[in-house]
């Protein structure tokens, strides 16, 4: 099975700020976001959320388990909220 990324970029005046999604490797799911210092102020925003939201449909459709990393507590905040499961460390799983 070939590697494949479905991902969801965020752009603040037409650049590139922000990419979250779900890429497959071997069979398994993994969540990922990435974003410039730029985007930070705009992180509560609704279109950003909107964003979030959306890339979890990408998740939601993954046929198998999809692993997420939270590098600090506001993310492990945010993976909660969204229904992962905290697994061990900063790994949480989304197991549908």
């Amino acid at each position: 099975m070939k590697p494949t990324l479905r991902a969801i970029v965020v752009t603040l005046d037409d650049d590139p700020v922000a990419i979250l999604g779900v890429s497959r490797e071997r069979g398994i799911g993994k969540f990922f976001a990435d974003y410039m210092d730029e985007l930070e102020p705009y992180l509560p925003s609704i279109t950003v959320m909107r964003a979030i939201k959306a890339s979890m449909e990408f998740v939601k459709d993954f046929p198998g388990p999809v692993y997420a990393v939270a590098q600090h507590s506001e993310g492990a905040r945010l993976l909660t909220r969204l229904g992962f499961t905290h697994i061990s460390g900063d790994l949480f799983l989304w197991d549908s």
